[in-house]
């Protein structure tokens, strides 16, 4: 009988110091505020042709020692849409991003557009970034052939485009046809039949 009463106290004193344990080391539900920095929050882009794709890469600096929880992401458009899952984590003295996508069909002419980012920023609950651009809407002129080549092209991009990069992107051109092998060898016979009597 004493066994048995002496398990139930200890059973007992095990809860209890458990529940105190758990009592002093609570977690602290209760978001930290954590200091930022902004890199380039307001932003002119190049002009861009209507229906491209634009993709826009804000930088956010932590500079606290408590973690960023960004909750929530609003732009003033549709047509702006963040591109990761939600909430974006910035460990503290990291550097995160915030990824958009542009979709720039429904837009003509000069356009600006703001992002709302709502989370445990230490000076206000929301920080704000803003870009414009100017959306060229496509000629309304018939396309020549090279045009409409080029267009056919980029939707079937090969890996050494990708890689080499593109033929008129290169900053130069190469002859086609003649091996460079072929144009050493002739180069040194030349060169051999000049110095040789």
């Amino acid at each position: 009988m004493k066994t048995f009463s002496h398990k139930i106290t200890q059973i007992s004193k095990a809860f209890l110091f458990c529940v105190a344990a758990c009592g002093l080391v609570a977690c602290d539900k209760h978001l930290k505020p954590a200091s930022v920095i902004l890199l380039d929050p307001v932003r002119h882009y190049y002009p861009v042709i209507q229906g491209e794709m634009m993709n826009i890469s804000y930088e956010i600096e932590n500079t606290s020692d408590n973690p960023l929880f960004i909750q929530e992401v609003q732009t003033t458009c549709g047509c702006v849409v963040p591109r990761e899952e939600l909430p974006i984590v910035v460990l503290p003295h990291k550097v995160g991003f915030v990824n958009l996508t542009f979709n720039t069909i429904k837009n003509t002419g000069y356009v600006n557009h703001f992002i709302y980012c709502y989370g445990n920023f230490q000076d206000s609950t929301c920080v704000e970034f803003e870009f414009d651009t100017n959306v060229v809407p496509r000629a309304d002129y018939v396309r020549d052939y090279e045009q409409l080549w080029h267009e056919q092209n980029d939707e079937n991009k090969s890996l050494r485009d990708f890689v080499d990069g593109m033929p008129g992107q290169k900053g130069y051109y190469t002859e086609t046809g003649v091996d460079p092998r072929t144009r050493r060898r002739d180069a040194a016979q030349n060169f051999v039949d000049e110095i040789a009597p």
